[in-house]
């Protein structure tokens, strides 16, 4: 188990590189390391990228918050989960209908590009280890 003081300093981390990447969530990234042909490469590679970075960061806010093993495995396991079941369907949603731009779209861009599903997990993990260290 890590130190309080590592715990601290992931979750800084964690925490302003989540402010950084909101805060620049309309940068093109993606032209300063490729040239894209077509704006919907640089469209996927820029969320995609995004998605990642996010994930990732949240992942390191769960492991700072709860350094068991078995949070950070079930974090995982959520963001692989929307990888393929919300980012996948995302970017074929963008491409089959691009001039579209309703709910089911910005629903779908919200949880997929802000770290939604790993900030309703904390309060979950938290409730769960509440429950389990309480004696019945």
């Amino acid at each position: 188990m890590p130190s309080n003081s590592k715990r601290i300093f992931f979750g800084a981390i964690s925490c302003l590189g989540l402010l950084i990447l909101f805060l620049f969530q309309h940068k093109d990234w993606a032209s300063y390391i490729f040239y894209f042909d077509q704006s919907i490469h640089r469209f996927i590679w820029n969320r995609t990228v995004r998605f990642i970075i996010n994930d990732f960061l949240a992942i390191l806010l769960v492991y700072a918050l709860f350094p068991q093993r078995k949070y950070v495995v079930f974090a995982i396991g959520v963001q692989l989960t929307g990888l393929f079941f919300l980012l996948i369907p995302y970017f074929l949603l963008k491409l089959a209908f691009p001039a579209y731009n309703g709910p089911l779209i910005n629903f779908l861009h919200r949880i997929i590009l802000n770290p939604t599903l790993i900030l309703l997990l904390i309060p979950a993990f938290y409730w769960q280890k509440k429950i389990i260290n309480t004696p019945h």
